[in-house]
């Protein structure tokens, strides 16, 4: 399996992380790990 890191760098507005991960999601992508930074 392949790993990805995904870097995100935007203004913090709600529903951000989950639009992304719904995203990957429908992809098919498994999310191992994830970090927020305010």
């Amino acid at each position: 399996m392949k790993s990805y890191v995904l870097t995100v760098s935007c203004t913090s507005t709600r529903g951000i992380v989950a639009a992304i991960s719904s995203y990957l999601a429908e992809k098919g992508c498994n999310i191992i790990d994830s970090s927020q930074f305010d």
